[in-house]
């Protein structure tokens, strides 16, 4: 990996900057730390040198210079309180006692700096007082010890400094490396699904950070975009088969018609035959884009609260007499009360499909259930029916586009009606399964959690007459 690349990553820069504001924070904590520091220092040096001139004011009010200057010699030869200096100076300015280098012109607080003869500077604390009688004294001592502890703390913070500096540099570096290996590999991912090969997934560690979340992310993007991809193979191949045949045999009656019709009469019938194969086509082609449209999953935004025991009751009343018409009996058992949150349209056009699917493929005299229940699985809904049922190789087929079970190609359909059952159902959450009725078949829908009791009504069946009116045909 080129240094340049690495630097110029926004791991190194977030690095950085932390290292940076890291930095400054030792760098003002230690400033920090030597201002409180020489301070306290500063404060006790200070308070030792008045506590020393307090005591000998007191020697020399109790006796005078007799005593005073005996006490200075002997505090000067045995530093009681510390490495202190003192210098006692009568009124004329002559030393009496003492060895102080140096003496301050004014009273009060001084730091006087002397050359010694080593060449050496040494910087000295020192309080000039009035003792009594013109005479005066001077304390004073070395700062040397403040300085060192000064120097202590700012070459130990200017080492912390900079090996803030050095690791977070190196860390910088070694982070962007391990990201940029990272990010190469997903890198060549993406580059490999972009020259077509869409088995490709990113990597995971299995370490559950950022990048592995964002991996799985990804790949589960890719999952449905293979889907999506796959499905639209599949969608071109039935599109192709299955409306090439109808296509076909509507241009040849065009064709036969301009060769051998005799009549307006003959004309007028094929071109009425012509407009009826053409709707049948159209109707393929909007099932198809209806399918794709719930599919884009556009519609989960109006999603409302809504009654679906009135749905299916509302569907199951609708469909009776077309079901005794063709002689076969239609029943109802839902339980009041029922609601999820949904689109109303949808549903009902999926339970259409459902219903109108079972009436059209069994024969005379097959029995017909539409029940909704709720119980310890959730909310489940049911059409029944105790026709020829499906064989179980065939079962999870039929939610296919465009596939129809063999024994009933015959009858009139596009094949679209169960894929748009399956298309509502996802959309809404809704397991779907296709069971063994002994006889016939069952379809069960099973509706996601969050369903409950609610007001019963029986008065919402705006949907129903749309989803009839736009209703497809079923395999």
């Amino acid at each position: 990996m080129r240094p340049p690349r690495i630097l110029n990553t926004a791991t190194f820069r977030l690095v950085a900057l932390y290292v940076v504001l890291f930095a400054a924070s030792v760098a003002v904590l230690g400033v920090v730390a030597y201002l409180v520091t020489a301070a306290a220092l500063e404060r006790r040096l200070n308070d030792r040198i008045a506590n020393e001139m307090t005591a000998l004011k007191a020697a020399f009010a109790s006796g005078g210079l007799a005593k005073l200057v005996p006490e200075v010699r002997a505090h000067q030869r045995t530093l009681p309180a510390g490495p202190l200096e003192y210098l006692l100076l009568d009124a004329r300015g002559r030393a009496l006692a003492g060895k102080l280098p140096v003496a301050p012109a004014k009273l009060g607080w001084s730091n006087v700096a002397k050359v010694e003869s080593d060449g050496d500077v040494s910087r000295r604390r020192i309080l000039l007082a009035t003792v009594g009688g013109g005479t005066r004294l001077a304390i004073g001592a070395d700062r040397e010890p403040i300085e060192g502890v000064e120097q202590a703390i700012m070459n130990g913070f200017a080492s912390a400094f900079g090996a803030v500096l050095v690791l977070g540099i190196v860390g910088g570096i070694a982070l962007s490396f391990a990201f940029l290996k990272r990010v190469e590999t997903i890198r060549r991912t993406a580059e490999a699904i972009i020259a077509g090969d869409l088995s490709q997934r990113v990597p995971v560690r299995g370490t559950g950070d950022d990048l592995d979340r964002l991996s799985l992310t990804l790949n589960r993007m890719l999952d449905r975009i293979s889907e999506l991809m796959e499905s639209l193979r599949h969608i071109s191949a039935d599109i192709a088969h299955d409306l090439k045949t109808p296509l076909a045999r509507l241009r040849q009656r065009l064709e036969t018609t301009q060769t051998h019709a005799r009549s307006i009469e003959d004309q007028d019938a094929a071109i009425a035959a012509a407009i009826g194969h053409i709707d049948e086509i159209l109707a393929v082609f909007g099932a198809l884009l209806r399918i794709a449209q719930i599919e884009a999953g556009t519609r989960r935004s109006g999603f409302r609260e809504i009654d679906l025991s009135a749905i299916f009751g509302t569907v199951a009343e609708a469909f009776a007499p077309a079901a005794e018409d063709a002689g076969k009996q239609l029943e109802a058992d839902i339980k009041p009360g029922l609601c999820v949150p949904g689109d109303r349209e949808l549903l009902t056009q999926m339970l259409v499909n459902l219903v109108e699917n079972a009436v059209r493929h069994t024969p005379a005299g097959a029995r017909i259930v539409v029940a909704l229940d709720c119980g310890c699985e959730g909310v489940i809904g049911r059409v029944t029916d105790d026709g020829p049922g499906i064989p179980p190789d065939e079962r999870e087929r039929v939610f296919q586009r465009f596939y129809r079970l063999e024994h009933s190609r015959s009858a009139p359909g596009s094949g679209l009606g169960l894929s748009l059952v399956k298309a509502v159902a996802d959309l809404h959450g809704i397991a779907l399964e296709v069971r063994d009725a002994r006889p016939g078949l069952q379809i069960v829908m099973k509706f996601p959690s969050g369903a409950h009791h609610g007001a019963t009504s029986h008065g919402q069946s705006a949907g129903l007459e749309i989803a009839r009116k736009g209703k497809t045909a079923s395999p």
